[in-house]
């Protein structure tokens, strides 16, 4: 009775942690769908120095950091690594939200800066959840299509830039 009742307020937990999260705000209210969700999510702990995500390697797991902080870094084209972010459990960010969709590299690398769990959800979960739930899968769905674009659109604007500031250069 008492595993019961941990099992009960550890889903409660999962589930107002996950209802933080950006790309399941279409979610938020649906208490039924995030108790779902967060059940069949899986809490991992990792330890400090922990590579969380390698930039390039693929991935097909979506990541919810529940306890600790994480470093985000990138790689230059020269191969030199700079640290991008650092992201704390009090802003309940979400890592690796294409794996969802396809075995994707990932776009850079995630490192634990000290103990860390995260809610833990593989694309093979997603895929039967968007199966047997799809009236909650399709605001997700929705969500990462709208910052799936968001991204292409920045990254058409910074090529328009960096393609301006050359074409400066080169006429004088």
């Amino acid at each position: 009775m008492l595993e019961d009742s941990n099992r009960a307020t550890t889903l409660d937990h999962n589930s107002e942690v996950l209802s933080r999260v950006g790309l399941l705000a279409g979610l938020k209210g649906n208490s039924e769908a995030l108790h779902f969700l967060a059940s069949i999510m899986k809490l991992k702990s990792y330890e400090p120095n922990h590579v969380l995500l390698k930039e390039g390697e693929l991935g097909d797991q979506f990541f919810v950091l529940v306890e600790g902080q994480v470093s985000i870094y990138k790689n230059t084209p020269e191969a030199d690594i700079y640290k991008v972010a650092i992201l704390t459990s009090e802003m309940t960010p979400a890592i690796g939200e294409g794996g969802l969709i396809e075995a994707e590299p990932r776009s850079a690398t995630v490192k634990c800066d000290q103990a860390c769990k995260f809610l833990v959800l593989t694309r093979e979960d997603f895929s039967n959840f968007s199966v047997t739930h799809p009236q909650w899968a399709v605001p997700i769905l929705q969500r990462l299509s709208l910052n799936l674009m968001s991204n292409l659109r920045k990254t058409s604007n910074d090529l328009m830039l960096l393609h301006k500031a050359l074409m400066n250069e080169i006429r004088g």
